[in-house]
């Protein structure tokens, strides 16, 4: 299956394996009073999607682009792809000691976390890379 990434505006291709391995996807998306509180932002109640492959939650806010939570089956191989062709569009970064691998934007408003056999996005707009990396140590 062909899913994407949003990296800089440039949409991201990842092909993604159907595995056998185990995947949880959280019943419930993060809270919205944790989400606003880390990120600083006032959005409202997420909104729930799911996917063949896992779980979108968006919160929609006062901006004109809302913040996504996306937790989804993934390889180590694809998530490695993700992050190479995010490299190739904009300066990426290694975020250490979180999940068994993660890279955020170096700009922020991107960051994704790979630990066994699933991926967690957060792409929040204009956020700094701190902030949504304090957030998905919360959610790991």
């Amino acid at each position: 299956m062909l899913v994407g990434t949003i990296a800089a505006g440039v949409v991201v291709p990842l092909l993604l394996a159907s595995t056998a391995a185990a995947f949880h996807v959280p019943k419930s998306c993060p809270p919205v009073a944790e989400v606003n509180a880390t990120l600083h932002q006032k959005d409202k109640a997420p909104t729930t999607t799911k996917t063949p492959y896992g779980k979108v939650c968006t919160y929609r806010g006062t901006g004109i682009l809302s913040t996504k939570i996306t937790f989804q089956k993934d390889t180590t191989s694809t998530f490695a792809a993700g992050e190479k062709a995010a490299a190739a569009a904009e300066p990426v970064v290694k975020v250490h000691h979180l999940g068994q691998s993660a890279w955020g934007t170096k700009v922020g408003g991107l960051l994704e976390v790979y630990d066994q056999g699933e991926t967690l996005k957060i792409l929040a707009p204009l956020t700094p890379l701190a902030r949504l990396e304090a957030l998905a140590r919360k959610i790991v």
